[in-house]
């Protein structure tokens, strides 16, 4: 006697679909999950430089002036109880380095002040990414504001004045 089993399991068609609808559904996530992570390094990079810039400005009320001006990674003389020395010597979420630029500035309002610079040395971001970062913290304008990125995205200029 003869019985007649139905196989179980499933079919290589049913499977060809069921790849292809989550390879289409992983294809739709990257762009979300790929600005998610943009959202992250934008807040981290905003919290680094409100931070720091508020170093600096504490610093140079008490003192009188900002720090010299220091080499990448280098932590600017006397800063050393305003910043967590590893904070500034890290690898920024924007990738590269920090470094300090004081200089001296004028216009006809405040006529000379002096002003500093927070500068992100070798990012590792594209033009497009920090571009929407500038966007996101300032005024969406590369080239002017707080936040600038010069060339063509191997420099981050944040201004910090007294």
């Amino acid at each position: 006697m003869r019985f007649n089993k139905k196989r179980r399991g499933f079919t290589l068609v049913e499977i060809m679909v069921v790849v292809t609808l989550i390879g289409f559904l992983a294809m739709l996530s990257v762009p979300v999950f790929k600005r998610i992570k943009l959202r992250a390094i934008s807040s981290a990079f905003t919290s680094d430089t409100r931070t720091f810039s508020e170093a600096f400005q504490r610093y140079a009320q008490e003192k009188g002036s900002f720090p010299a001006t220091v080499a990448a990674g280098v932590v600017p003389g006397g800063m050393e109880e305003y910043i967590d020395l590893n904070d500034w010597g890290k690898t920024t979420s924007l990738g590269g380095n920090f470094r300090w630029v004081s200089a001296q500035a004028s216009d006809a309002q405040r006529g000379n002040y002096e002003t500093g610079m927070i500068q992100v040395v070798g990012p590792t971001l594209s033009l497009e990414e920090m571009g929407l970062i500038d966007t996101w913290t300032d005024d969406g304008d590369v080239s002017d504001g707080n936040l600038i990125i010069t060339g063509g995205g191997s420099l981050v200029v944040f201004n910090v004045e007294i």
